[in-house]
């Protein structure tokens, strides 16, 4: 059997209900020293007194108490006896009154009946008095445009005209109210169909009318009418101030004026109608409000307009006005509308922007064109013109990003819409990819009009690094960006994914055909110099060669130009091969350029498309000129001397060329098909010793 917990409590427990004092001084005398015992001898009379203090001073307490309390007990003793007597008093009092009053009803009850008599008397010719100056009445209130009184004063008197219009005395009265009335009908019609009626007029009068049993059908035409024709009038009014007031201004009259009006016809409308199945007004409300919104993108399209800060406050005071009137209309038209005007206005700055972008682009285009012209390749830094060009046109997409996130603001009465949302997000990815969409399609058409317009090549190569760089990073980086400034915009939003790639095609595409353009531009102007050089000169009567033909080294001056140029923006691919390992032309026999050997030689593409490296662009150029020579060697006649020039041109160009990074198996491929090409067309084919040719070369 489980032992009680007071069994269970601690006897050496001073506070304890079964505290034993033998067995506590024992153990006490056992377990400390003297001091100890004194110190706990103290202690316990310091506690001892504490308490007997304590128990003294409640003992006090409840004595005041108790004291307080017999006092209060005797006191309402004698209260409530004083209370006894005047209750005793005030049912006397009572019970004499009640005998007094009925003493008073019964010696008054046959004056009551006959005072309600007279007083019916008096309410019934009241009444006929009324009836008999009803007229009067009612032509003194239309005379003073109280056409209210006339109608209440009429409507009160016509169920009495219509009791006792049989009686001659009547029938006089009740046909001139009726031509007062038809009368009054004719002047509310003439007031309803005024321009110049407000709208709570419009109200007032067609209320009159269905007073006067006019038929809902014709009242609601005849009420629509006259709003339309009072709401055109602030139609115009706002259609002449949108080339002169800012939009601020043109929302404020807008909602003061028209959208306020409006919300007046229709909500008298609807106290004046009971028209359940709606036919009228919601295609009376979405016709005015079409020319509303009409007005309002034309507003918003004027140059003064464009600033963020100034569209967002007139549109959110528009977006307001518009919710509240899409309650009062009940049409899901004109909730509709309202979104697609904040989402056409987002659109509208978003075009805005990115043709901003485009025209400040070409403009530093402009700049960089006219600064290639005037300085060269030579002075000009590619690489700092590029960088300059892509830090600028970053800053300016990520800016107009930042801008457009003024449409998230918490305080926008739209701004946390999650369509708002997506419509900026729709429209921040359409200022990048259209930015850079027409950066490509630009470069494109620069590309394809390089030569009637003598755009440099320089540019082409900084508009091609420019669009691979974008492909490779921009795109990503200002995906990413948008994505972040969504979320601190927005949190929570979902937005759907972007497609990149088809931006990167075209970033791609477009960097291919500057390469392309440039590599086909300097390949042949280098063609031209040595096509001309080639076509104009008699070979047969050639002089002995003294050194290579000023031609020449305008080739290698223009080739080497354009690689000055790539080198600056593409990496090198391709290493030149050392001095060792280069061998001449002219070293191999005659037989080695037979035509039968050119049949199994590796076919050269010379106008494939232009790889993105220092190497593939100068190596197309470089096929383009050198084709060209080949092709027009092939075309003429050549003499021993003129061979023999041809020879030391061909070893010029090997010895300049080759030192450009070019690939030198197909420099020595073209350059040996030009001069085997020479040989064959050739009357006397005699070489000069490979000697000699370095001799010439050097001297010239």
């Amino acid at each position: 059997m489980a032992e009680s917990p007071k069994d269970n409590e601690n006897p050496l427990d001073i506070d304890g209900s079964n505290f034993n004092s033998e067995m506590y001084l024992e153990c006490l005398l056992k377990c400390a020293t003297l001091r100890q015992v004194m110190d706990k001898e103290a202690e316990v009379v310091t506690q001892s007194q504490f308490l007997q203090s304590e128990m003294q001073t409640l003992v006090y307490e409840n004595y005041n108490k108790f004291i307080s309390a017999t006092e209060t007990v005797r006191k309402m003793r004698s209260d409530f006896q004083i209370m006894q007597e005047e209750m005793n008093k005030l049912s006397e009092n009572i019970n004499n009154i009640t005998s007094f009053s009925s003493n008073i009803s019964d010696n008054l009850k046959e004056s009551g009946n006959n005072v309600n008599r007279l007083c019916s008397t008096r309410q019934l010719l009241d009444k006929l008095q009324f009836v008999f100056l009803l007229p009067t009445q009612l032509n003194k209130a239309i005379q003073e445009n109280r056409y209210v009184d006339a109608v209440q004063d009429y409507t009160h008197a016509q169920r009495v005209l219509q009791k006792y219009g049989n009686q001659p005395s009547f029938q006089s009265i009740q046909t001139e109210c009726s031509e007062i009335i038809c009368d009054l009908k004719k002047t509310l019609r003439e007031r309803l169909l005024t321009p110049d009626t407000s709208a709570s007029e419009l109200a007032e009068s067609v209320g009159l009318l269905r007073q006067l049993q006019e038929t809902d059908s014709s009242l609601q035409d005849i009420f629509l009418t006259c709003a339309e024709n009072r709401l055109d009038t602030h139609l115009k009014s706002l259609n002449n101030i949108v080339d002169s007031a800012d939009i601020l201004e043109w929302v404020e009259k807008c909602n003061n004026t028209l959208l306020a009006d409006l919300g007046i016809v229709i909500s008298c409308y609807h106290d004046l109608f009971d028209d359940k199945e709606m036919v009228n007004l919601p295609e009376f409300a979405d016709k005015v409000m079409t020319q509303v919104f009409h007005l309002f993108e034309d507003v918003v399209k004027r140059p003064e307009n464009i600033g963020t800060e100034i569209l967002i406050r007139g549109l959110d005071k528009f977006f307001r006005k518009l919710q509240a009137m899409s309650e009062i209309i009940s049409s899901e038209s004109v909730s509709n509308k309202a979104l697609d005007v904040v989402i056409q206005c987002i659109k509208h700055k978003a075009t805005l922007q990115y043709e901003t972008i485009q025209l400040q682009f070409k403009e530093n285009l402009m700049r960089v064109r006219q600064s290639l012209a005037s300085k060269g390749t030579e002075c000009a830094d590619l690489k700092d013109i590029l960088n300059s060009l892509q830090i600028h046109l970053m800053q300016k997409v990520q800016a107009s990003l930042l801008d457009l996130m003024a449409f998230l603001q918490n305080k926008l009465s739209f701004g946390l819409k999650s369509w708002c949302g997506k419509a900026v997000a729709d429209a921040c990815w359409t200022v990048i990819s259209e930015t850079l969409i027409n950066l490509s399609e630009m470069v494109k058409k620069m590309s394809s009009l390089q030569a009637s317009n003598n755009i440099p090549f320089e540019l082409l190569l900084i508009l091609a690094k420019l669009c691979l760089e974008m492909q490779e990073s921009g795109v990503t980086t200002l995906h990413s960006h948008l994505l972040k400034l969504l979320e601190e915009s927005a949190p929570g939003l979902s937005i759907d994914k972007k497609d990149t790639n088809s931006v990167m095609v075209h970033l791609s595409t477009a960097a291919q055909t500057a390469l392309d353009s440039e590599v086909v531009f300097i390949g042949q102007t280098a063609a031209q110099m040595l096509r001309v050089s080639v076509l104009a000169r008699d070979w047969l009567r050639a002089p002995e060669p003294r050194g290579p033909r000023a031609v020449c080294r305008r080739v290698v001056e223009t080739l080497a130009s354009a690689d000055s140029a790539a080198s600056q923006l593409f990496p090198t691919s391709i290493k030149p091969s050392s001095d060792s390992s280069r061998r001449t032309i002219w070293s191999r026999a005659p037989s080695s350029f037979s035509p039968i050997n050119r049949i199994f030689s590796e076919r050269i593409e010379v106008f494939s498309p232009a790889g993105a490296d220092r190497a593939a662009l100068s190596n197309g150029a470089l096929k383009v000129a050198l084709k060209a020579l080949v092709e027009c060697v092939r075309l003429r006649t050549f003499s021993r001397h003129g061979l023999q020039q041809l020879q030391v041109d061909v070893h010029f160009l090997q010895q300049r060329l080759s030192c450009m990074g070019n690939d030198e198996r197909l420099l020595n491929s073209l350059l040996e098909d030009a001069l085997a090409s020479a040989q064959i067309r050739c009357v006397d084919p005699q070489l000069m010793e490979a000697s000699i040719v370095d001799i010439i070369c050097e001297r010239g």
